[in-house]
């Protein structure tokens, strides 16, 4: 059984500086001037091993170009420093972030499109601008509750014993916490096991890179560059399904790096079972590992979330106005926050404190600016998706159990979330009539009070948590 997190030789980047490194990055920029030295080498990774003096650099193609066209200086100046018998070598940076062209770079000097670079601490280069300012999540300032106690307990699993999650798969509604765990888990691998190299991104910047790289032919490089990390944290993995040489990239990946004694923690909106277009294999592999829901938040974890954004913007806030805004936003932590934000800055222009009327009337504006038609059609989508059947199939005659449930709860969800009268909804779901969407009503409602659960799979649900996910789902588009 390999170790848990075996440690790789140490890196040295710019947020880790030995005193030759800069003696080498200062004289190399005073021979080449300081903008070419920002452009080709600001984000470049030094280290210097006796005589030996190696870069990491992006991608291929940036490699070839700064040997070509800058190693005589940097042998020259490497010279100088480390002694005349030094020797330079090259490798392909790990740790990847789309790289924004150098201003000023001359479109036949510059590197290949979507070139890639190692995200450092601190860096010497200017940041991109996307990066400039990003609140970065803790695991300290995450708001713990009956909602997400099992993924908090997953997370501090995996970093007791990562094998024993292998991998850790996070997954529940928008705006519920997810990323914040994912980032979280990242900074403190980075604070306590800084020899480890950790990689976060998202499932859709993986696309990209695995697009590039059959392009440009280069899918060697892109596996080292992904496989070789120690911890592997990819967001919202929804992406991958139904994109089968995508999805079929990912799983040899996850393949791959547990043969390593390397590891792979993941976030997604749904089950791994109800990635309905992925193949059984990446399914397998998903739940054979640590599965943790995250739920909408309850009463108590939503006022808590409220009571520490207040403290967190400095803003005054009556007791009874947080109060209210944790009773009114119940879908998400993203809502609260974003409520909260819109009330603190009034009370900043105002000089005033927030109070139960001041609130009710700014949500108020805030919702109905925001409010979403909901259709017949937005159901029957979400559900059809969500069960994995045709809209054909919900709308035939078959009293299967699998098809007549999601029917009934696709009636149910039409009256909560629509308009739409009895006879509007019955015609809609294959001409039936106005009795069957009440009956149907009616079955839903004294199942939610009996607290009812349904077999999906192999997995149990309760009919309001399944609720809950499919009102989600239809409200977020």
């Amino acid at each position: 059984m390999p170790p848990v997190f075996s440690s790789p030789s140490t890196i040295v980047g710019p947020c880790q500086q030995t005193p030759l490194v800069e003696k080498v990055r200062s004289a190399l920029e005073q021979e080449i001037g300081s903008r070419r030295y920002q452009n080709w080498f600001g984000k470049a990774r030094l280290e210097i091993d006796g005589a030996a003096l190696t870069v990491a650099v992006p991608s291929p193609y940036l490699q070839k170009w700064i040997q070509k066209q800058f190693q005589p200086d940097l042998l020259r100046v490497a010279a100088g420093i480390v002694g005349a018998d030094v020797t330079i070598s090259y490798e392909i940076d790990a740790e990847i972030v789309l790289t924004p062209l150098p201003k000023g770079t001359p479109a036949a000097q510059a590197p290949a499109q979507g070139s890639l670079s190692r995200r450092t601490g601190a860096s010497s280069a200017p940041q991109a601008p996307h990066s400039r300012n990003k609140r970065m999540y803790s695991l300290s300032d995450f708001v713990i509750g009956p909602a997400n106690e099992l993924a908090m307990a997953g997370v501090q699993q995996f970093l007791v014993d990562p094998a024993s999650t292998a991998p850790l798969y996070l997954y529940g509604g928008v705006g519920n916490g997810k990323t914040h765990l994912l980032e979280g888990l990242r900074s403190r691998l980075r604070k306590d096991l800084p020899q480890l190299q950790t990689l976060m991104i998202t499932a859709e910047h993986f696309c990209n890179y695995f697009t590039q790289a059959l392009a440009a032919r280069t899918l060697p490089s892109f596996r080292s560059k992904f496989r070789n990390v120690d911890v592997l944290l990819v967001d919202d993995i929804d992406f991958f399904d139904g994109k089968k040489g995508l999805s079929e990239e990912f799983l040899h990946t996850i393949k791959q790096m547990e043969l390593d004694g390397r590891h792979v923690v993941v976030s997604s909106n749904r089950h791994p079972r109800l990635l309905l277009n992925s193949s059984d294999e990446l399914v397998s592999r998903l739940l054979a590992g640590l599965v943790c829901r995250i739920e909408s938040p309850d009463e108590a974890l939503r006022l808590e979330v409220v009571q520490r954004r207040v403290t967190r913007l400095k803003s005054r806030f009556a007791p009874d106005a947080m109060e209210y805004v944790a009773s009114r936003f119940t879908a998400n932590v993203r809502e609260l926050e974003g409520a909260v934000n819109v009330l603190a800055t009034w009370s900043q222009m105002s000089q005033q404190r927030v109070t139960v009327p001041v609130a009710r009337k700014l949500l108020g504006h805030l919702e109905r600016d925001c409010l979403k038609l909901v259709r017949l059609s937005d159901v029957e989508s979400s559900v059809c998706e969500f069960f994995g059947i045709e809209k054909d199939q919900l709308r035939s005659s078959s009293r299967k159990q699998s098809v007549s449930q999601p029917r009934m709860l696709a009636m149910y969800l039409c009256r909560k979330l629509t308009q739409s009268a009895y006879s509007e909804i019955g015609a809609h779901f294959g001409g039936r009539n106005h009795s069957t969407v009440m009956s149907a009503e009616k079955k839903v409602a004294a199942q939610l009070q009996e607290s009812h659960t349904l077999k999906i799979g192999t997995d149990t649900w309760s009919l309001t948590s399944l609720l809950q996910t499919l009102e989600e789902r239809i409200k977020a588009g």
